[in-house]
This record gives structure tokens, sequence and C-alpha cells, in this order.
């Protein structure tokens, strides 16, 4: 499955991790899905953590950037004071193209929602990131990500 997503720290937050090949549709299916389905859930969450870091291969036109970060900017209305953290350094064997697009979907993503949102080259990095931040804004500060 090429995006996995799941659910942190008792419904307060989740991860959703992009791996191997991808097409435009199973991404937007993926996001889709999940902030259709999983809409209260959406409301409590204090951080989300994409990471992109196990891609191998997408080709993620400009319109699949609008769309998923529209998506998302439907959500941060819903929920407006989540952290979210973005890995978007990929592995060696991976086109550099990726990264390139990958990166202007979170500049996309963050100039249409009002999240406090991140990127970071690893995911150590950003879970450094999540934790400090939620612990600012929202006194939690026993985050485990299982």
């Amino acid at each position: 499955m090429p995006v996995e997503i799941k659910e942190c720290d008792e419904g307060i937050g989740t991860i959703i991790e992009t791996r191997g090949r991808m097409t435009d549709q199973e991404l937007i299916d993926a996001f889709d899905d999940h902030l259709e389905s999983d809409e209260e859930k959406f409301k409590h969450y204090k951080y989300i953590l994409i990471d992109h870091s196990a891609i191998t291969k997408v080709d993620i036109s400009d319109e699949t950037v609008e769309t998923i970060s529209g998506l998302f900017a439907e959500a941060s209305n819903d929920n407006p004071d989540s952290v979210v953290a973005m890995v978007t350094y990929v592995s060696y064997g991976a086109n550099i193209e990726i990264a390139d697009r990958i990166s202007k979907l979170h500049e996309v993503f963050s100039n249409r929602s009002c999240w406090d949102t991140l990127l970071f080259r690893t995911k150590p990095q950003a879970v450094r990131w999540i934790k400090k931040k939620v612990k600012e804004r929202f006194g939690i500060d026993d985050l485990t990500f299982d």
C-alpha cells in the first residue's frame, strides 16, 4: 500500500506515510478518504506528521497539488490549532523531481491552511519539532507516536 495512515497517542495525532511508487490519484484518494471518513477524529488532532521519505516514484501534477492542498485547507478550518510536520527528504534512488514536487505541495498547502507547518529532512527532526510545539500549545508532553 503506497499510503499508510495511523492514528497515534490515543487519537490526538496521525502519521501519514507514503512509500514506493504512487499515482496522483492514489495520493488524492488516500488523503480524501482519511479527511472525509474520519472527520470527527480529525477535529481532535493536535499534530499531523506527513512522511514522504520512503517514496520512490510519483508524478504529482499541479492539479494534484491544488487538490490535496485544498483538502487540507478545508480540514484546517475544522481544526485550526494542529501542528503539521512534513518530511520531504527522499532516498538517493528517488527522482530529484519528487522532492521538488513535494516541496511545492508543502508550499501551496501551508499558504492555504491555517496550520503551523514546517518541512524537515528527517522524521526524528519532525518528531522533535512536533513534541515541542504540542507541549507549548497544548501542554502535552508525553507523546509516543504510537
